[in-house]
């Protein structure tokens, strides 16, 4: 008995199965008609209003000899009924239009006039219920733009052609001999923008838009984000709706998402018109994040040279180590002293070519997972997770430690430099300072090298390179970054004293070793 009621359970849910396979498949079937239903009947009641257009721009103007500003035009025609300018005020629809126009003036398509048909104010704006009364077609549900003179007919919102995955928003004259154009809205100037919302430094949470050169434009909502890592073998094209904490914001248009593995990304972003647009080659280079001891705060300068205090940690603005954008987390004291961060991480120089990769925590576990050749660099031997190492060279006026731009570059023996490090910065970051030894140092110069770098040596006797500080954002040649957040002056100065050199006097530069 046991095995004959096993035998019917098996069966029954084969059944089961089978009958959920079938509607599955007659629902998407019954989507595809309805679909192709919807499609059929926008197409009729466009030509139907192509139609009705045409017998109006026939009987009253001959269009070829058109002119704006001729009494008796066909917008003093249309003001005799009452209608407005598609830009009018009135119409609320004015930036959808203007959006759809720009991405058609954008496109290269047979039968656009880029003089007459990109210009919104040649078009006049009709209601559903405009439509029904002037035109005599019931039943559209959708707001409709018409140029007179040319019978470009556009509509506010598209029809998806199932056979072609393309969208029909318009339609020309049928007697310019196109009575319906379907063509895919493509601008090839829309791209993929990625942002860095939030950095862990072992893990990113990104955002990813379509971004077009104009907000006019109209943004496509994204139906899908595929990645794949240039790194894995196989390079198979994941969906990153799969990772636990995609989110799609459809009010904006955005995907925001985590990167947990460094790596050259490439995503492929799919439109709801099935179109794809692809960003290639884009670096997510993950590391120990800065670890922000007491005394320090985190800052960033932007384009302009303006200093901002981090709002958090995991602040998106900090930092970025990847190659193609690599902005160095920066922190100041209570004393107003500048510190860089430079996280833990493995390299090989090789044929006059560093290669570098950052890895996790104390050990030597690459974020990347490249080749085992690798050798931690001596600088973060005996458990160091990374250095802040002083942004310029030291200044000692008055019975303070200077690190700031803009100071003359002070000359002390290694004794007395080695007492201004411990004696001179803030009680809460003491039990991490020091001098700068030889290879902590170095440590500045082969991260600049790897990321094919060259920093000036101009011998210049000021910290930034210049006696004026807000000259640091013009100074960039100086900094191991190229750019206003590296480490300054590690190339300017005839004599710079670590704390295992033997040279005994010269130029000197603290450094906290966080461990």
């Amino acid at each position: 008995m046991r095995s004959e009621k096993g035998i019917t359970l098996i069966k029954l849910c084969f059944v089961i199965v089978l009958i959920g396979i079938l509607f599955a498949m007659f629902i998407s079937a019954l989507k595809s008609s309805f679909e192709a239903t919807n499609l059929q009947k926008f197409v009729i009641k466009m030509e139907l209003l192509q139609e009705k257009v045409n017998i109006i721009r026939r009987e009253y103007k001959i269009w070829e000899e058109y002119d704006p500003n001729e009494s008796g035009n066909y917008y003093e025609y249309l003001k005799s009924f009452g209608f407005i300018n598609a830009d009018s005020k009135e119409n609320k629809f004015t930036d959808e239009f203007n959006q759809i126009i720009k991405m058609f003036n954008e496109s290269e398509t047979e039968y656009w006039n880029k003089d007459v048909d990109s210009i919104l104010a040649n078009y006049y704006y009709f209601s559903p219920e405009d439509i029904k009364k002037y035109f005599e077609v019931s039943d559209f549900d959708t707001h409709i733009i018409i140029n007179f003179y040319t019978g470009n007919i556009i509509a506010k919102d598209s029809v998806e052609d199932v056979n072609t995955n393309k969208m029909i928003y318009r339609q020309y004259d049928a007697e310019i001999g196109n009575s319906l154009n379907i063509v895919p809205i493509v601008n090839e100037e829309t791209t993929v923008d990625i942002t860095v919302l939030e950095n862990y430094g072992l893990r990113q949470k990104i955002k990813v838009a379509l971004k077009s050169p104009s907000e006019t434009i109209l943004k496509p909502n994204i139906d899908e984000i595929f990645f794949y890592r240039l790194e894995d073998k196989n390079q198979v094209k994941k969906k990153c709706t799969e990772l636990v904490d995609y989110v799609y914001n459809s009010k904006e248009k955005y995907a925001t998402f985590t990167i947990d593995r460094s790596g050259t990304y490439s995503f492929i972003v799919k439109d709801s018109n099935s179109t794809e647009y692809t960003k290639i080659d884009y670096e997510i280079m993950l590391c120990n994040p800065p670890v922000v001891v007491d005394g320090l705060i985190g800052v960033y300068w932007d384009e302009d040279g303006v200093e901002y205090s981090i709002a958090s940690s995991s602040d998106g603005n900090w930092y970025n180590y990847s190659k193609t954008n690599l902005k160095m987390a920066n922190a100041k004291d209570e004393y107003g002293n500048y510190w860089v961060w430079i996280p833990r991480y493995i390299y090989m120089e090789n044929n006059e070519q560093t290669n570098l990769d950052f890895v996790t925590e104390t050990t030597t576990t690459s974020t990347e997972n490249v080749a085992t050749t690798y050798k931690l660099h001596p600088a973060f031997e005996d458990g160091v997770k990374g250095l802040w190492v002083a942004k310029y060279q030291s200044n000692f006026s008055k019975g303070k430690l200077s690190i700031k731009p803009g100071k003359t570059l002070t000359i002390a023996k290694s004794n007395i430099a080695k007492e201004y490090c411990t004696d001179y910065v803030s009680n809460l970051i003491r039990p991490y300072v020091d001098l700068v030894s030889t290879e902590e140092l170095d440590s500045v110069r082969i991260l600049s090298n790897s990321y094919g770098l060259t920093i000036a040596n101009d011998l210049v006797h000021y910290a930034g390179g210049s006696p004026n500080e807000k000259e640091i954002i013009n100074n960039t040649k100086y900094s191991s970054s190229n750019n206003i957040s590296g480490v300054f002056d590690t190339e300017t100065s005839e004599v710079e004293i670590t704390r295992n050199s033997e040279v005994k006097e010269g130029r000197f530069r603290p450094v906290l070793i966080i461990k």
